[in-house]
């Protein structure tokens, strides 16, 4: 799968009104099925315009999520998934 196919699957459950959460299952879902593999992991870093353009008017924090199936749900794995793309976040 070259990363066009990938920015049209985000790309089309994006448009749709959702909560973050369920984007990335979704996206797991349809990259699972696509691959043949159950071993997928999607981490989202989103800007949420709710956030930014009303209420708090915070423009600089974003939202992370993150879905993973077959072997990445292994704490090593994740680990080692998580250190590759330097996010220091818990999940």
């Amino acid at each position: 799968v070259g990363l066009s196919k990938m920015n049209r699957i985000v790309d089309y459950y994006a448009k749709r009104p959702q909560v973050q959460e369920r984007m990335n299952i979704q996206i797991v879902r349809e990259l699972q099925q696509v691959l043949g593999t159950k071993d997928v992991a999607c981490v989202i870093d989103a800007k949420h315009l709710c956030v930014n353009s009303r209420g708090i008017r915070d423009v600089d924090s974003s939202t992370v999520t993150a879905e993973y199936g077959g072997r990445f749900k292994e704490e090593s794995l994740r680990r080692e998934f998580l250190d590759y793309i330097n996010l220091e976040t818990e999940f």
